[in-house]
């Protein structure tokens, strides 16, 4: 420890005393604000410019989000109406947009904005006081990028799917809690040494509130910011000198997320661990570290570099912990998400590298990974609007509360080859052999969507309560009718089986599609409720895409 506060020291005295950020004026904040700001706005016009929403890859993902928040636009409570282990602060964003543009699947872009605003202020008050103009400004940007990027992290930056949200705004809010914990503050002057522990106090809140976000967004981000406040307690000064204040946020937290008002939510976690969907086992972590070994290389090589620096007396020992952290929590993340590669966390070393070699001219040369990261999300929005406005490219949608949804225009697939009379099961062993993951296009998907809405619409179906044995179901928000009470959000892989008295208690519909995006739980839910539907729910119709089920067999 003695060597550690040494270190320590050394790195504060050869800060001069004019670089220092506790000096700078408002006018850093200002120039802060405008440097990060306009890109930001740039970007929101991109997404909203059109008008459209465009979805080329994992579509029923992206309605699994409306499907969400269109329960809460009914009145129902998360957890207790309907059950998943995803908190509700990302339905609730969606709830927002509605309020803002109407039940359309714009409302998701207008929420994800809103969020995007307000990391873009937690990320300034990090970055104003550890940080000079330029890198704060990257470090704003980046993270801002990652919560209104059209894509998944990871994916391709065209790929535009809006997908799994919550993982784009956890990765984002951890990048934040990074910089707060393991960048101090520069020491301020005296003229402004007053002003210190309001800072700190100002850090406090901004790291408060976004790990209570984070509990209501998903709960492996959560832990994720717990863990990384605990180890900047035990080996970070400007956390450690100020211990009570920070052990009082982080029991603040803890006690907010073991209240009984969330033992809901957290019955939900509890039930979808014990489903399967915490991964586990060595080989799960190395499959995912050596899904992208060129990428993860560069991170190790940051933490290589921490520890070099260590080893030669130019750096602390908290260095390299805090690399090696961000490194494994970001790659242990990774393994509890569906993204084949990305670790936006690792973008941290960086910074935590840049902080410290304050007296080398080079280093700004390590901002070339936030900016990689800033350019791939720039080149998907810069290309966003034009795709919107291709119509040779991507078709709207057109009647129901999807109807600002774009899908790609292509040729007729499995669905015409069906309608021309081809057998159901050839139908289905082709989609499996030529899509193993997914049997439907996301255009596909739609298109089978508004045949089972135009059963309604047509009349030939009355409205009622409508439960579908897919993974998602989005057909109470696009016909705008109140969707039944006692499912699950997301019924997939890993997801716990709900006894069938409380699925279809509300339902008067049992929508079972020939065409499933996930086969398996499809034949699954078949077999496990097959009993409890032909005793309540006698088949009304059928379609080229759907079996219908009515609990009255006069529908």
């Amino acid at each position: 420890m003695a060597l550690l506060a040494e270190r320590d020291g050394q790195a504060q005295r050869s800060e001069p005393i004019s670089a220092v950020a506790g000096s700078r004026p408002l006018a850093f904040g200002v120039a802060l604000a405008l440097l990060a700001g306009l890109p930001m706005l740039a970007a929101a016009w991109a997404l909203l410019a059109s008008g459209l929403v465009l979805s080329r890859e994992m579509t029923w993902d992206f309605l699994f989000n409306l499907a969400g928040a269109w329960h809460l636009q009914s009145g129902h409570v998360a957890h207790v109406d309907f059950h998943d282990p995803v908190g509700e602060l990302n339905f609730l964003l969606t709830v927002l947009g509605f309020r803002l543009v109407g039940p359309t699947p714009l409302a998701f872009v207008m929420g994800s904005l809103v969020w995007a605003f307000v990391t873009f202020v937690a990320a300034s008050i990090a970055a104003q006081r550890r940080l000079p103009l330029a890198p704060a400004a990257i470090f704003t940007v980046f993270v801002c990028l990652l919560v209104v990027m059209p894509a998944n992290v990871g994916d391709p930056p065209r790929d535009y799917s809006f997908a799994m949200s919550y993982n784009r705004y956890g990765w984002s809010a951890l990048s934040v809690l990074a910089l707060i914990l393991f960048v101090p503050p520069r020491p301020p002057s005296p003229a402004v040494a007053s002003e210190t522990r309001g800072g700190d106090t100002l850090d406090m809140a901004v790291v408060g509130l976004v790990l209570a976000a984070l509990f209501y967004l998903k709960i492996t981000y959560f832990m994720a910011g717990l863990a990384t406040l605990g180890l900047a307690l035990f080996f970070f000064p400007h956390v450690r000198d100020r211990w009570k204040g920070w052990l009082a946020v982080g029991g603040l937290v803890v006690a907010n997320a073991l209240a009984p008002y969330n033992l809901p939510y957290l019955r939900d976690i509890w039930d979808a661990a014990g489903a399967g969907k915490v991964r586990g086992g060595i080989s799960v972590h190395l499959n995912t570290f050596l899904t992208d070994p060129e990428g993860n290389a560069a991170y190790a090589a940051g933490f290589v570099v921490a520890v070099w620096l260590w080893r030669e007396g130019r750096a602390p020992l908290r260095l390299p912990l805090a690399a090696a952290f961000l490194f494994a929590t970001g790659v242990f993340l990774l393994t509890q998400n569906h993204q084949a590669q990305g670790v936006p966390l690792g973008v941290m070393i960086a910074f935590l590298l840049y902080d410290q070699l304050r007296q080398t001219p080079a280093r700004m040369a390590l901002m070339i990974f936030p900016l990689a990261s800033i350019a791939a999300a720039s080149f998907g929005l810069l290309e966003y609007a034009p795709n919107a406005s291709n119509g040779e490219r991507f078709q709207a949608v057109g009647p129901t509360n999807l109807k600002r949804l774009a899908v790609p225009i292509e040729p007729p697939g499995l669905l015409a080859a069906f309608a021309n009379g081809r057998s159901e099961p050839a139908l289905l062993s082709r989609a499996r052999i030529l899509r193993p993951h997914h049997e439907l296009t996301p255009t596909e998907y739609v298109e089978t969507l508004m045949e089972a809405a135009g059963l309604f619409e047509s009349g030939g179906l009355r409205p009622g309560g409508i439960v579908v044995l897919d993974q998602v179901n989005p057909l109470p928000f696009m016909l705008g009718v109140a969707p039944p009470r006692g499912g699950a959000l997301w019924s997939g892989w890993g997801a716990p089986a709900r006894p069938a008295e409380e699925v279809f208690a509300e339902a008067d519909h049992v929508l079972i599609p020939k065409f499933p995006t996930y086969s398996p739980w499809t034949e699954t839910a078949t077999r496990a409720y097959g009993d409890y539907l032909a005793a309540h729910f006698p088949r009304r119709t059928t379609s080229g895409s759907w079996i219908v089920l009515s609990r009255d067999s006069r529908g």
